[in-house]
């Protein structure tokens, strides 16, 4: 029997397949990266690129595993931001910024508060703001903005999604990943126990060991093995204003829509949540309710012309957890999928975690609560 030709296949070429096909390139790993379409250029690329923070190892005992993910992910992605202009020369923009949690109706409070008590319990920083100190702080703000409350967490963090991910596919191909754009699989051919090729446009890729991470197209890849995965697509649409540099220092969040600001002076305005299934485009309602909400929020931000709109499908699951761990049945093939608004977040410790598992190792962090086994994830 011929070896195979690679050590892994990746399938999906978004942020965490990138994180991924990264990391296990740099342990020595022959790997090859498959995308449809462009690398990075889905979820990974439309989302706004804000970090929450997670708690310190020190305080992991009392931390979920997503939660220790969270902390894991906070402390790598400012190596990686290091590592990443080092040796591809592109900025993904990494800044501590903070953020600022309002709330201007009871529900908005309700979740803010639990938020802030869960980040207080786990040792991330955060403090109540009065309305002085908020307009101090972010002085093109409304006088009324967050009427019923307002917090700043020191934490939080941002990167730019779209250099972010130029700078891990330039990274990857440096460390010898066989980079695989604009091919689709067709089909994954099982024999025995195990996942023995991916039958693409091109042929077929054959590997030793296969992951799909192919956000919210994974599902339907995941049915060729015998694996029914309830990963759907849910549509995030962004506004983007062009305005003045230090409009704003910290991402600014109200209930589940935000402003975030780039060092430049444009202006993120998202997002929605919308269940439509695989149909990204932008729709003039949205549009308006998100320019609403900004103008709203900071009057002054009527004044800045819309640059540009976009839409992304984020890889949404029933309990909002990622799936992360080996495929039932198959001795060989592995799933990381699900994340959806925390890709960006989440994936150097999901390329951390995942990296352990399939090269045979303990990972950082017990994730078997987030295997494909929960949930009736299995046939």
């Amino acid at each position: 029997m011929k070896s195979p030709s690679h050590d892994v296949l990746i399938i999906g070429g978004g942020v965490i397949g990138l994180s991924l096909a990264w990391e296990l390139a740099q342990r020595g790993t022959s790997v090859a990266l498959i995308e449809r379409g462009e690398f990075g250029r889905e979820a990974s690329w439309a989302g706004a690129g804000m970090i929450p923070p997670g708690p310190a190892e020190s305080h992991w005992a009392r931390a979920t595993p997503l939660e220790q993910m969270a902390g894991l992910s906070g402390q790598l992605h400012a190596e990686w931001s290091e590592r990443l202009l080092l040796e591809t020369g592109i900025d993904n923009e990494f800044r501590r910024c903070g953020s600022i949690r309002l709330a201007e109706t009871p529900a908005d409070l309700d979740l803010v508060e639990s938020q802030i008590d869960r980040w207080r319990e786990l040792g991330v920083e955060c403090r109540e703001l009065d309305s002085q100190e908020l307009a101090d702080l972010e002085p093109v703000l409304a006088p009324n903005a967050g009427s019923r409350g307002a917090f700043f967490v020191r934490g939080e963090t941002q990167i730019r999604n779209p250099r972010h991910v130029q700078a891990l596919v330039a990274a990857c191909g440096q460390a010898g990943v066989d980079l695989l754009s604009g091919m689709a699989v067709r089909e994954l051919q099982v024999r025995d126990d195990r996942l023995v090729a991916a039958i693409t446009d091109g042929g077929p890729l054959e590997a030793g060991q296969f992951c799909l991470s192919a956000g919210c197209w994974t599902a339907q890849l995941a049915a060729q093995i015998g694996l029914d995965l309830p990963v759907k697509p849910i549509r995030g649409q962004i506004v983007l204003l062009r305005g003045p540099k230090v409009l704003f220092r910290c991402n600014i969040y109200v209930g589940l829509r935000y402003l975030a600001p780039r060092k430049d002076g444009r202006l993120l305005v998202g997002s929605t949540l919308e269940d439509v299934g695989f149909e990204k485009r932008n729709t003039p309602g949205a549009t308006a309710e998100l320019l609403d909400f900004a103008t709203a929020l900071a009057p002054a931000l009527a004044a800045l012309p819309v640059e540009t709109c976009w839409s992304g499908l984020r890889p949404g699951t029933a309990d909002g957890k990622p799936y992360l761990g080996r495929a039932p049945k198959l001795e060989n093939a592995w799933v990381a999928t699900g994340h959806y608004r925390a890709g960006l977040q989440l994936s150097p410790a999901t390329a951390v975690v995942m990296r352990s598992l399939i090269l045979g190792e303990v990972p950082p962090i017990d994730v078997r609560s987030l295997g494909v086994e929960r949930l009736g994830a299995t046939p």
